[in-house]
C-alpha cells in the first residue's frame, strides 16, 4: 500500500511541476501554440542571419496529417484558417521573447508580431498585409510564402 502512495504523490507533483502560465496579452486564437504540431525537430539554434538571427521554433495550427504528404512533402497551399508561429527566444534569457504570426485568410497571409512585456505578458500589433514581412517571404512563393518545412518524424 505504501507503494501505491508514493506513486500517486510523484504523479501529483510531477503535474503540477509542468503547469504552463497563460500569458496575456495574446489574441485567444493563439493563446496555446505552443500545443499545435511545430514544424522543426530541433530549435533553430545556428541562424544568427537573416530577418530573425535568434533561436526560435515555428509552430502550425494544423494537424500534420491535414499538411503533410505521406512523402513528407508539404501540401500546399495551406488552407484559410492556417496559422503559423515562429516563437524567437532569447538565449540569454532562456525564453520566448518574440512571436512572429503569420494568418492566412481569403488565400491572402497577413503578419503581426508580439514581443514580451514581462515574465507573464506579450504586447504586440497587427502589421497587415503588404509590409516588410510579405516582401522578404516572396522568396518563399513556391512554398505559400513558409520558410520552414515540416521535418518528418
Amino acid at each position: 500500500m505504501k507503494l501505491v502512495t508514493v506513486l500517486t504523490l510523484g504523479a501529483a507533483v510531477l503535474a503540477t511541476s509542468v503547469a504552463v502560465a497563460q500569458p496575456t496579452g495574446l489574441p485567444g486564437s493563439i493563446n496555446d501554440y505552443w500545443s499545435w504540431a511545430r514544424l522543426n525537430i530541433d530549435r533553430f539554434a545556428d541562424n544568427f542571419s537573416g530577418a530573425h538571427p535568434q533561436p526560435k521554433d515555428v509552430y502550425i495550427n494544423l494537424d500534420p496529417a491535414d499538411f503533410v504528404n505521406d512523402d513528407g512533402t508539404m501540401k500546399l497551399p495551406f488552407p484559410d484558417g492556417t496559422v503559423v508561429i515562429k516563437e524567437r527566444n532569447d538565449a540569454d534569457e532562456l525564453l520566448v521573447d518574440r512571436l512572429y504570426v503569420m494568418e492566412k485568410a481569403s488565400g491572402i497571409w497577413s503578419y503581426s508580431f508580439f514581443d514580451r512585456q514581462s515574465t507573464t505578458a506579450f504586447g504586440g500589433q497587427e502589421l497587415g498585409i503588404e509590409n516588410f514581412c510579405s516582401s522578404c517571404h516572396q522568396q518563399a512563393a513556391d512554398d505559400d510564402f513558409v520558410f520552414t518545412r515540416f521535418e518528418t518524424r
